[in-house]
């Protein structure tokens, strides 16, 4: 909020006169004035030059000064008015599977929560993704592995289940669990989910043997799978997602369940503030088994 001095010099500036700032802001001239006097002596400078008998203004050098800080002052004070009056606005990272098959519905409730917050939306690594908010380079980050830091807060949102994904097969039901170590890895659409994900991996099948395609999103996933041999492993999600589109399995053994965890800095910027405390009420309804972590 600008201070009264300040608001009634820019209304000077902008009118053109003491008498017209004063209709401008509904005060009386007199009031104009002192106001413009206590500013004055406040910064110790005279800023318009008031000679009688003109009546036009006229700004000192000192009042050309003052002019381009009270203007961007006033811009400063209209872009938190706007904040107020908004739900503000965040910058959020994801690995790519969240965002398209979990975080969907968050992201609409917050533009359409009231007031709405805006989003801008960005897909990393989640290696990447703990490195920009701990740069605050992004107010809030979803990721599913993440390392100890003291400047980040950790909540984990859900730990989902992973299922075999491949094509249909004729007279093959989705309720058969496959053991995993009858898979050729070869076939395989590999993506890495994660640390305990390839331990797991690398416990079932030899990790020197090198698979023909390693992706890093699910779409690729559907877009490479064109023979019944080949198969992929991804999360419930994905699973829900796609329905009866494809062949969706449990393995045996079966897959460290895979985690997603909520990333903000411990001392995020001002301006994210209210945003943030809307997306954890948000997330809070949308998954409420979320439990805070110590990372």
């Amino acid at each position: 909020m600008l201070s009264t001095g300040t608001e009634t010099f820019l209304a000077i500036i902008e009118s053109g006169s003491l008498s017209r700032a004063a209709e401008q802001l509904r005060i009386t001239q007199s009031t104009v004035s002192l106001r413009l006097k206590n500013l004055e002596s406040e910064l110790g400078c005279t800023l318009i030059d008031r000679r009688r008998g003109e009546r036009s203004i006229e700004l000192t050098p000192a009042g050309k000064a003052y002019l381009h800080f009270a203007e961007q002052m006033r811009d400063i004070a209209q872009d938190m008015d706007t904040e107020e009056l908004s739900g503000g606005s965040l910058k959020i990272g994801g690995v790519d599977s969240a965002h398209v098959f979990l975080l969907s519905p968050v992201f609409r409730s917050l533009i359409t929560h009231t007031p709405p917050v805006k989003i801008i939306l960005e897909t990393h690594q989640s290696w990447q993704i703990q490195d920009l908010v701990e740069r605050r380079q992004l107010d809030a980050g979803f990721a599913i592995s993440v390392e100890r830091s003291p400047n980040i807060v950790v909540q984990q949102l859900i730990r989902e289940e992973y299922f075999l994904m491949r094509l249909p097969r004729e007279g093959e039901s989705s309720e058969k669990k496959v053991d995993a170590r009858t898979l050729d890895p070869l076939e395989e659409l590999h993506i890495n989910w994660g640390s305990s994900y390839m331990l797991w991996h690398d416990q079932i099948w030899n990790p020197l043997k090198t698979v023909n395609i390693q992706l890093d999103t699910v779409a690729c996933i559907t877009r490479m799978l064109f023979s019944p041999k080949q198969w992929a492993i991804v999360a419930s999600s994905v699973k829900e997602h796609y329905g009866d589109r494809y062949l969706f399995q449990r393995l045996d053994p079966p897959p460290p369940p895979r985690p997603l965890h909520l990333l903000v800095h411990r001392h995020p910027p001002l301006r994210a503030v209210r945003g943030l405390k809307i997306l954890r009420e948000i997330l809070g309804e949308v998954f409420p088994g979320m439990v805070s972590l110590s990372a």
